[in-house]
């Protein structure tokens, strides 16, 4: 569980737009209550990223769109030849043209980190195929006997999800998700409030009223498992935090002076990331 300034560094524009569009108004909160609980909800369940694919004979993989957040991925999928192809979907930190050879198959090549695919796709029809998917990196390919050696192959990102989260007067911290894949994870923080605020994530699965008072600083608790935070949130002020979380529970708080206390937590979910299904 770490920082990763550098992936922070590279998401700053997105942040900032992002910023922008909270502070306007914009996105849906998961949960609005002011004690800041929430329902724990699937990561995916309200969301899901869309990816058009075509396959043809001239041995390409066209896709609309090469990154994509981590969660639910549904891939449309097009077989626009005249022969068969399938559409399959590799984890792996290997160039798209890199994939060693089945030792069992000539003219295919190893499916390791399988995470799913579409099956045959004869010529002229359609299929679909969809897939949780954590950040990383990925190899999308048509594995038909000498199709992979022919070209049928592209390189997918998955990128760290970005969780938008509101700070307000009212005391409460508002996630547009609370369950997420382990892994990098952005977190777009607008405060929305006249008065200073912070986001502080706590590695721990205690319950609120388990936390333990700090000794030294009225009015706020013990930050023991703190692996991150923004630092202090001016009024109507944005900022971001990016960090890599490994399985478990969190929990998310705003440690000014007595906010804790008056209900600004909430417990988020780190599920163990995708490992593919062969």
């Amino acid at each position: 569980m770490r920082s990763f300034t550098t992936r922070t560094l590279r998401l700053a524009s997105v942040l900032v737009t992002i910023g922008v569009l909270a502070l306007a108004g914009f996105g849906g909160p998961a949960n609005a209550d002011s004690g800041g609980s929430t329902a724990i909800q699937a990561p995916t369940a309200e969301r899901f990223s869309v990816v058009n694919a075509t396959l043809s004979d001239d041995m390409n993989i066209t896709l609309d769109r090469y990154s994509v957040p981590a969660g639910n991925v549904h891939f449309l999928v097009t077989n626009a030849g005249g022969s068969t192809h399938e559409l399959v979907v590799l984890k792996t930190d290997l160039a798209a043209d890199k994939l060693p050879a089945n030792p069992d198959v000539a003219g295919k090549v190893q499916e390791d980190i399988h995470m799913g695919e579409t099956g045959d796709i004869v010529g002229g029809r359609f299929n679909g195929l969809g897939l949780q998917l954590g950040a990383g990196s990925y190899v999308i390919i048509c594995n038909e006997i000498g199709h992979y050696m022919a070209g049928m192959h592209v390189a997918f990102t998955v990128t760290a999800p970005i969780a938008s989260v509101s700070l307000d007067d009212h005391m409460a911290i508002t996630l547009d998700q609370t369950t997420f894949y382990a892994g990098p994870v952005v977190f777009a923080v607008s405060n929305r409030g006249a008065v200073v605020h912070e986001l502080v994530v706590l590695a721990t699965n205690a319950s609120p009223d388990q936390i333990q008072a700090n000794p030294d600083e009225t009015g706020k608790v013990s930050e023991d498992t703190n692996i991150g935070e923004t630092g202090d949130i001016p009024a109507a002020r944005f900022s971001g935090l990016g960090l890599d979380l490994a399985p478990g529970t969190y929990m998310v708080i705003c440690n000014e002076p007595g906010h804790f206390a008056a209900g600004m937590h909430v417990q988020i979910i780190v599920l163990p990331a995708p490992s593919g299904d062969e």
